[in-house]
């Protein structure tokens, strides 16, 4: 979902990504259609106290129409650098700011400071191949919106991500 909202951000304009778990991979982005040329690439190699200082200072430069920060899989505490006031901190980064911020991580972290909230769980795999089924044809995930300041939160939806 952050690739699809990356390749959006690039055909409108230039899109900053605070890469923190070292996750992003630019093949698999340019095939989803992001614009590589358009794309300021922070890499934190696992430093998320560095990962947030980067993502607030982003968040308040003017030019970009997405500022995104990938918090990667694992769980995060206090002691990784996170503040408690991460979400609010970020919120007023971006306030007057046309960007749009977005935070992908393992639990929610922005708190009140977040204007969407949407959840995405994996549930299924899709094989091709013969005679036995050996390569990802895709994934099928059900997304949900849990908070929602501009519209009531739906009923959950699938979405099938093709390769």
């Amino acid at each position: 979902m952050l690739a699809a909202l990356m390749a959006r951000g690039t055909a409108a304009g230039e899109v900053a990504l605070v890469d923190a778990a070292d996750a992003f991979d630019p093949a698999s982005a340019s095939a989803s259609g992001v614009d590589l040329s358009r794309v300021l690439w922070v890499r934190c190699e696992g430093r998320l106290a560095s990962a947030s200082r980067a993502v607030d200072l982003l968040a308040r430069c003017p030019g970009f129409v997405l500022v995104a920060i990938d918090l990667g899989e694992g769980p995060l505490t206090a002691r990784d650098g996170l503040s408690p006031a991460f979400g609010l901190r970020l919120g007023r980064a971006v306030e007057g700011s046309s960007a749009a911020l977005i935070v992908r991580a393992p639990h929610r972290l922005a708190g009140t400071a977040a204007a969407l909230v949407v959840s995405l769980r994996r549930l299924g795999s899709r094989w091709t191949g013969r005679p036995r089924p050996t390569r990802l044809a895709g994934l099928v995930s059900e997304a949900r919106v849990l908070r929602s300041r501009s519209a009531p939160p739906r009923e959950a939806w699938s979405i099938e991500w093709r390769l």
